[in-house]
């Protein structure tokens, strides 16, 4: 794991609400109960395919946030 990676490793405590993830995705991580990046890393895949408001575009914007800060490893 490189210094960039690491340095990002933050990201994953903080509110999602500060995180420059669009307004979408923000609410519907809120209606799922998920509150930091690190609860959506803590649930099991196929248990966040099954939320009531789990969509792929949902899923699709959190794996490129991920990819773009270099964290996608993450996901196991």
């Amino acid at each position: 794991m490189d210094s960039f990676s690491q340095s990002n490793h933050f990201l994953l405590n903080l509110p999602i609400t500060e995180l420059s993830l669009s307004e979408n995705f923000k609410l519907r991580s809120k209606l799922m109960g998920f509150f930091t990046l690190q609860d959506i890393i803590g649930t099991n895949q196929k248990d966040l395919h099954e939320l009531e408001d789990y969509s792929e575009h949902w899923y699709f914007e959190f794996v490129d946030f991920l990819r773009r800060k270099d964290l996608l490893n993450l996901l196991g």
